[in-house]
């Protein structure tokens, strides 16, 4: 090939590689009504805009019968009426990301604890590549379809309870049900947040038939999802597998730190590097794993920046970088 395109004159520039806590992470985005992504979690300035604009960010105190572990704490009515207009596109949704999860990690199959984890994490970075890809980038105010807005607030919930699960001596392969999984949400407080006593405000019914759509595709069709008409799946794919390679590495070094600290109290990271542990039956340095997860983690910077058409020109991940991000 010949002329200006061969050279890379005239070419088109990459946009602006992207850190990789900008690339994890959300701040004030909202939906195409003016919602937070974030709602409560957003800063107060965001929520003060947001109420001056118009944006209804209605409480009540919960006082579902099925649900004791939420009785009287407060919930936001405004989130869940947003979601549960959008609920036939949410339910659909779900199923979709069953559908491509089960494509991407056959093994152990859908309807397995696995599977609930991949399917709530996918929902979770939706909004990361729509808002940072370089390719018909969606605005960060005001744009981003309401329904995509649900799929992701519901996701949080549910992979953290789902995460409860696996931390809870549960097989990655285990088979579930939705009984058991709101059960065990129910048991063990995963509808309440402990530091603020907000709850979940849908409904115990509705919690079980997003469950039941991603376990089993009851009650959902993924055929009638509107996901594929804002983003390639396979981009979709790379893009969490690298996130979730990555966050299990820092899920992994968080715990190793935590011992650390617990057995050498008062002592910093950098005091704990010439320590000796063992990691999934290596040995080695605390510096050594921290070294190997900076390395791990400005590979995967890199390659997310691929994912999205931006540039893979971003500084390496550094050690204060990289704590920000415990």
């Amino acid at each position: 090939m010949t002329g200006p395109a061969a050279s890379g004159v005239g070419a088109p520039r990459a946009r602006r590689g992207l850190r990789l806590s900008e690339l994890l992470t959300l701040a004030d985005q909202t939906d195409e009504h003016g919602r937070l992504l974030l709602e409560d979690s957003a800063s107060r300035q965001a929520q003060k805009r947001v109420k001056r604009a118009g944006v209804a960010m209605t409480e009540a105190h919960c006082d579902y019968g099925d649900s004791p572990s939420r009785q009287g704490g407060r919930m936001n009515v405004s989130a869940y009426e947003a979601l549960r207009h959008d609920l036939a596109e949410v339910l659909h949704g779900f199923a979709w990301l069953a559908e491509l999860q089960a494509e991407g990690r056959p093994q152990p199959g859908r309807g397995s604890l696995q599977s609930l984890i991949d399917v709530a994490n996918l929902g979770s970075t939706l909004p990361l590549v729509l808002f940072h890809r370089a390719h018909d980038q969606v605005p960060p105010q005001g744009a981003l379809p309401s329904y995509i807005a649900s799929i992701f607030k519901a996701s949080r919930g549910l992979f953290s309870g789902a995460v409860a699960m696996l931390n809870d001596d549960r097989e990655a392969s285990a088979r579930l049900t939705t009984e058991e999984v709101v059960a065990f949400a129910e048991e063990h407080g995963h509808l309440r947040r402990t530091e603020t006593q907000r709850v979940c405000a849908a409904p115990t019914r509705l919690i079980g038939r997003t469950i039941e759509a991603i376990l089993t595709g009851a009650g959902a069709e993924a055929s009638r999802s509107g996901l594929p008409r804002h983003l390639d799946p396979d981009e979709l794919w790379r893009f969490f597998s690298l996130h979730d390679s990555f966050s299990q590495a820092l899920s992994n070094y968080r715990f190793v730190l935590g011992n650390l600290m617990r057995q050498h109290p008062g002592a910093s990271p950098e005091d704990l590097f010439d320590v000796t542990v063992s990691v999934a039956g290596r040995t080695g340095t605390f510096g050594d794993l921290t070294a190997a997860l900076a390395h791990h983690g400005t590979g995967a910077q890199s390659a997310m920046n691929a994912v999205l058409g931006r540039s893979g020109e971003v500084p390496p991940l550094t050690l204060p970088a990289l704590l920000r991000m415990l």
